[in-house]
């Protein structure tokens, strides 16, 4: 089990909150989702995460502007051959810049 932390999440909206959760509730590989003071807990099974899920977390936190440093979790031989390219949109936010 993996736990991510959505923080201070700004919602311009109630439909736009709603939004999120129902977007993190449709994901197979999300167990459980739970708000403590201005955090949003985010129990994900890493065994359930496939491409395509991990492709909506990475978007999901990226439109709502969560930390996607946490998604290296997700940096393993499966995802290999796309997940850590240096040429996708993703690649800074999620692993740094090279240095």
């Amino acid at each position: 089990m993996v736990e991510l932390h959505a923080d201070s999440v700004v919602f311009h909206s109630r439909q736009d909150e709603a939004s999120f959760f129902a977007w993190l509730q449709q994901l197979p590989c999300v167990v459980d989702v739970a708000g403590k003071g201005r955090i949003i807990h985010i129990q994900v099974a890493r065994h359930r995460v496939d491409e395509e899920a991990l492709r909506e977390l990475l978007a999901l936190f990226h439109r709502y502007g969560v930390d996607m440093r946490q998604l290296r979790v997700f940096d393993e031989r499966r995802f290999a051959d796309w997940f850590s390219g240096r040429q996708a949109w993703w690649h800074a936010a999620v692993f740094g810049r090279p240095g």
